[in-house]
């Protein structure tokens, strides 16, 4: 339990934003925010919706797809607080390149913006959080949970009046996180595609304990994909009763996106199906070749991946080269100084190719990724968010998926999906890879709009089961 203090320090809005009725009040948030953003990107209604029920102080879960700018959400609910107050949005990350990442946008918009590590958490940063310096703080659970100086940070009275808003980005991993814990995972060979996908969190159990030892503070959680059975186990987790939390949805497929799905000819292990993909470098130079992501399953496969990618271009040997100028990799388990230096050179655009595990990506908000390609089969949930990484600029992005066409002890025909427990990851992993429905509707089935259901009603698709 959070210790007794006076209700009446609490940080919160001006009495005219709580007294609003709901129209007026969207309309006044989407006021409050035109002159903070470009003209061409106003406030969406996702964001309007999920920032007005914040007002209202109800716990929120958005699901909403990627690009649609679910992490300015947090950004609108603060900019409704007055300067004075001091308010504190806490921002619970499953990994520290996604706390770094966000830190580095919210900096360049004038925010203050720390994120928190063992490495870093010194006396003078945790006396700034304490006093409020800080707009916003992102931490991992390790640190929210077991970091004895931001537990007692945490559960101070001056800190607590301060706090505005807790949001569980990436709310997705929570269930991964939970698969782990169960012994699930162990029986899931989706989990298993998908190296970098969750580290084992022991204590993830424990998060609903420690958010809920506040006073009337709202927590938002955000997630581009999210099957009803996540949800069920991730509120289990965090304690939040169904019927105490709002949900808003989104559009969870992105149009601009053409998705091609193809079986492989090749093994997955020898990723020989991408030697099509890649023109030799006397048609094709490699700063011609569009901003490209590939993902693979294991750490292992991401060096084979860079070996046939050269091949195809004609510099076979230069997957050793670490300035290479045509692909370089990324994973969990690269070295800090690799990470930073392939991030960088990637943006600056010194080369167009990063072979990688899901490690890659999670929170980034690059814009000019124009294509991304995934090696075999995958949980589903976890190839939405990666395809979701290209087409960030509005113009159209291409995502290719190469699937095995027959895995071992799977389900690789239509009549055995038919049989079999549709809510577990295999299931939708083997019937992603056969469906010969849409491959945009099929990412988006879990939404519970009507319109997701009906492919008719939905603008034509480019994908090749169309």
């Amino acid at each position: 339990m959070s210790p007794t203090k006076n209700k009446s320090t609490k940080t919160s809005l001006a009495k005219k934003w709580i007294q609003m009725e709901e129209t007026e009040l969207q309309q006044a948030i989407v006021d409050n925010c035109l002159p903070r953003y470009p003209e061409n990107e106003p406030p969406k209604p996702v964001q309007v919706d999920v920032v007005a029920n914040l007002v209202k102080g109800r716990h929120t879960f958005v699901m909403a797809g990627t690009g649609c700018g679910k992490s300015r959400i947090s950004e609108m609910y603060y900019n409704l607080f007055a300067k004075t107050k001091k308010a504190v949005i806490l921002v619970l990350n499953p990994l520290n390149v996604l706390g770094d990442n966000q830190v580095k946008e919210k900096v360049a918009q004038n925010y203050t913006a720390v994120n928190l590590k063992n490495q870093n958490f010194t006396p003078e940063v945790a006396a700034n959080i304490q006093k409020g310096t800080y707009n916003f703080v992102y931490l991992s659970p390790e640190v929210f949970l077991n970091n004895q100086t931001f537990s007692e940070i945490y559960h101070n009275p001056t800190f607590q009046d301060g706090l505005a808003l807790i949001v569980v980005d990436e709310a997705h991993m929570l269930y991964s996180w939970g698969l782990v814990a169960n012994k699930e995972a162990k029986k899931s060979s989706a989990h298993k595609q998908h190296q970098d996908r969750a580290v084992f969190r022991p204590s993830y159990g424990d998060l609903g304990r420690q958010m809920m030892a506040t006073e009337n503070t709202p927590v938002l959680l955000l997630s581009a994909t999210c099957r009803p059975i996540a949800i069920t186990e991730i509120l289990k987790s965090l304690k939040i009763p169904e019927d105490n939390i709002h949900f808003s949805h989104a559009e969870l497929t992105r149009p601009e996106l053409r998705i091609l799905q193809f079986p492989m000819e090749s093994s997955l292990k020898s990723a020989s199906d991408l030697m099509n993909m890649f023109g030799n470098k006397k048609e094709v130079n490699s700063e011609d070749i569009v901003p490209t992501l590939i993902y693979s399953g294991t750490r292992n496969a991401t060096f084979q991946v860079m070996k046939v990618v050269n091949s195809a271009h004609g510099t076979a040997g230069e997957e050793y080269n670490p300035d290479s100028a045509l692909i370089r990799r990324y994973h969990a388990g690269t070295g800090d100084m690799d990470k930073d230096d392939t991030i960088l050179g990637y943006e600056r655009g010194d080369f167009p190719c990063i072979s990688s595990t899901m490690a890659l990506g999670l929170g980034q908000n690059w814009k000019q990724v124009q294509r991304v390609i995934h090696m075999g089969r995958g949980d589903p949930s976890c190839i939405n968010q990666m395809i979701g990484r290209c087409g960030r600029d509005g113009k159209p992005g291409l995502a290719i998926l190469f699937v095995e066409q027959k895995r071992k002890f799977g389900l690789n025909t239509p009549e055995a999906i038919k049989k079999a427990d549709k809510q577990k990851n295999d299931t939708q992993m083997d019937a992603l890879a056969i469906t010969p429905v849409c491959l945009r509707i099929a990412f988006s089935i879990d939404n519970k709009s009507v319109e997701y259901l009906y492919k008719l009603l939905r603008p034509t698709c480019t994908c090749m089961n169309s």
